[in-house]
């Protein structure tokens, strides 16, 4: 019998609304309302991938050989 796979989501409230994170497989994803619904055949539910990456934050520069 094969294992069944489990994951997990984290609930996380945004100024923009209500979001749901999730990865699977190593995808990221994020899940919201879809407030843009308009009838019943529409999903409840938008799922984006999350392919943000967290820009690098610039060291500062350090330069012992200042002539003063």
């Amino acid at each position: 019998m094969e294992d069944k796979k489990k994951y997990g989501a984290w609930k996380k409230q945004t100024p923009k609304g209500e979001v749901i994170n999730f990865t699977i497989e190593g995808q990221k994803y994020n899940m919201w309302v879809n407030t843009y619904k308009k009838k019943d055949t529409e999903p409840d539910f938008q799922i984006y991938e999350n392919n943000y990456l967290k820009p690098d934050v610039p060291q500062p520069i350090v330069n012992d050989d200042l002539e003063f």
